[in-house]
């Protein structure tokens, strides 16, 4: 839910990336008005009740980034790789999700779920991204609020209202799962199973052969191929690139000003008193009986540096008489600095003290005083700091600035920087600036930030923010930058020239050739296979290699993962007999894979038994959860706009 995301963004980089996941997360409690203003060609109503697409372009960003930290940054080039339509089907299978949202926020409204104003206000107050040293604070919620995006406390109070509705709604339906004993004990069995496998790699190098290419055949596949040898599309735009480092000169303060910094931070520009202690050391398990017999000959007047060298089991001070560098208080383990702080005169020494690391005797060497600079010894570093700390302000309203009018007049990207550029009445400056790109292809390397970006990529060869015309979205780089683009000209994909690529069409005719010989290959030794036959005979060919039996479990790791799938997969044989499956790896490598045996070492285990229970409890509820949400689609009027390209392929178009 939109509080886990809040809760997770309140600090560091990630907050303000919560300007777009609480937004997506109003449209989703159907508050989204407080924020977004109305668009006419939004992709789908719901009853009437538009899921615009600022929303929704929100949404996908944000799970685009979720997938890319957890499969890498190149997992859209690999799946659009796959299928070319990839970012249009993830994009409709986003607002499917949103439509499920809208229709169930709908049908708790309509069920009369009511949440009293004091529970939302107990809830806000218990948050810990609310809080400092553990108790509310009115300033860190309004400041985290701000960072959200929240025009107000009402607007983010109501949708967590909303949040709360679903929790009460939701939970019957959660709670009121079971597992029968039959289940645990099948899924039991499943999770125990061990299976033999033995793979066939087929040596790929084999049926690679120089074939005899005629000037005909790379004409014809030239023609028949053309979309496989394509010059890259180029885009032309215009874009707004700023950071909180551009908009440090917009910054402007008087003495007043600085003085003022100066005397909240005082703490900035004092040194706070050090305490110089020499210390010995004693560990074991009598290390407290040693401490005292060693406390009694310092009080008999021994000299403090001579034990510590023979005494200490601190290595590294015993040979400097037991002396540690110079501490302020709170810089040392607790007793330590406890003990170091109490002593008043130089040349005391405590009683013996434990510690995390033993037991200590500590001398009192000197007292470093506390110092203090004055603000004209400070002015460079407060001026440094002060302008460091405001620009955080002024870029955040720039960017808000920059939003809105690029949003409200979708045609340009002056508008916005001027209106950027003369917030500041009394100041205004020319920090926002627009800039062009005079073409950038699709398939250059080496770009430079933010181009190098992969969210700003996306947007600037996107189909319809080209098609639209229109300004695209903010584009969040982290807490300190944002872009904003406009597509001006664009230059599609045009097919190379056959001379260009005749080094590539012969080679990809024999790779065609050793593939198709491959999979001729394969094919027959499957049949050897279904006959069976043994294909052991072939190894001695070359051609493949028979790796050893393997035994794995469903939650080994040891074997690559789609190796393990495969085998897992294979259905089970008949006593005696085998079976077998031919597969390729990513790199287009084919192999079989054959199953040997099939054991279940099902063992009784309490806690992992209760574990499957609520496992399975969870996967029952979550279908309780799918049927609930498609009785509530049934129910409704979901209106798409087929227009967008996203949408082709679309269940509904509209249905009562």
């Amino acid at each position: 839910m939109f509080t886990d995301k809040l809760r997770e963004g309140s600090t560091g980089p990630a907050a303000k990336i919560l300007f777009g996941i609480i937004i997506v997360s109003f449209a989703v409690a159907g508050v989204g008005s407080y924020l977004i203003p109305d668009r006419n060609d939004e992709p789908v109503k719901v009853n009437g009740v538009k899921i615009p697409e600022y929303e929704l372009e929100n949404q996908v960003r944000i799970e685009k980034s979720k997938l890319e930290r957890q499969f890498g940054k190149k997992f859209f080039e690999q799946q659009m790789a796959i299928d070319d339509n990839f970012n249009n089907k993830f994009k409709a299978s986003i607002l499917e999700r949103m439509i499920n949202d809208e229709t169930l926020s709908q049908l708790i409204e309509k069920d009369g779920v009511d949440i009293p104003a004091v529970l939302v206000k107990s809830r806000i107050r218990s948050m810990p991204e609310f809080q400092v040293n553990g108790e509310f604070n009115q300033d860190q919620y309004q400041k985290v609020l701000s960072m959200a995006g929240f025009q107000s406390p009402d607007a983010f109070g109501e949708a967590l209202r909303n949040d709360i509705a679903k929790e009460t709604f939701l939970k019957p339906v959660i709670e009121g799962e079971f597992a029968l004993p039959g289940e645990v004990g099948h899924l039991t069995d499943l999770l125990t199973e061990n299976r033999t496998y033995t793979m066939v790699n087929i040596n790929k190098s084999k049926f690679t052969s120089n074939v005899d290419v005629t000037e005909e055949q790379i004409k014809d596949y030239y023609e028949a191929h053309k979309d496989n040898y394509l010059n890259a599309d180029k885009v032309k735009f215009t874009y707004i690139y700023l950071t909180t480092d551009d908009v440090e000169a917009d910054v402007h303060y008087t003495d007043e000003d600085l003085t003022n910094f100066f005397n909240l931070h005082t703490e900035l520009y004092t040194v706070p008193e050090k305490r110089e202690i020499s210390h010995i050391l004693f560990t074991g398990d009598d290390a407290m009986e040693k401490a005292k017999e060693v406390k009694a000959k310092l009080d008999a007047g021994a000299d403090f540096a001579a034990l510590a060298q023979q005494y200490s089991q601190d290595p590294s001070s015993a040979k400097n008489g037991g002396k540690l560098p110079a501490f302020a208080s709170g810089h040392q383990d607790k007793s330590i600095d406890s003990a170091a702080f109490a002593l008043e005169k130089v040349g005391d020494v405590s009683e013996p003290v434990e510690s995390d690391f033993g037991v200590h005797i500590i001398k009192l060497n000197k007292i470093v005083p506390k110092t203090s600079k004055t603000f004209e010894e400070s002015k460079s570093d407060v001026i440094s700091r002060f302008v460091k700390q405001q620009s955080q302000e002024v870029f955040l309203d720039k960017r808000q600035i920059v939003a809105d009018v690029s949003f409200e007049n979708p045609d340009s990207l002056d508008f916005a920087a001027k209106e950027a550029n003369s917030s500041d009445k009394d100041h205004p400056s020319d920090t926002v600036k627009v800039q062009t790109y005079d073409f950038l292809a699709s398939d250059a390397k080496d770009l430079k930030f933010p181009f190098s970006e992969k969210a700003v990529l996306d947007k600037v060869f996107d189909q319809e923010l080209r098609e639209s015309g229109m300004n695209s979205d903010l584009i969040e780089l982290g807490p300190n930058a944002f872009v904003v683009v406009h597509i001006e000209d664009y230059v599609p994909k045009t097919p190379k020239k056959l001379d260009e690529v005749k080094k590539s069409i012969i080679a990809d005719i024999s790779a065609d050739a050793s593939r198709a010989g491959v999979n001729t290959y394969v094919d027959g030794l499957i049949a050897t296979l279904a006959k069976g036959e043994s294909i052991d005979g072939e190894a001695a060919s070359g051609k493949i290699t028979i790796d050893k039996p393997k035994t794995i479990s469903r939650l080994d790791n040891k074997v690559d993962e789609s190796v393990s799938r495969n085998v897992f997969e294979l259905a089970r044989a008949d006593k005696g007999n085998i079976n077998y499956g031919k597969y390729e790896d990513k790199d287009g490598n084919a192999y079989i894979l054959i199953l040997n045996d099939v054991e279940i070492r099902s063992e009784p285990d309490a806690s992992r038994d209760d574990f499957l229970t609520q496992q399975i409890s969870n996967m029952k509820s979550k279908a309780d959860n799918v049927v609930l949400i498609n009785s509530a689609r049934d129910k409704s009027k979901i209106e798409y706009n087929l227009s967008k390209k996203y949408l082709n392929g679309s269940s509904d178009s509209s249905e009562d």
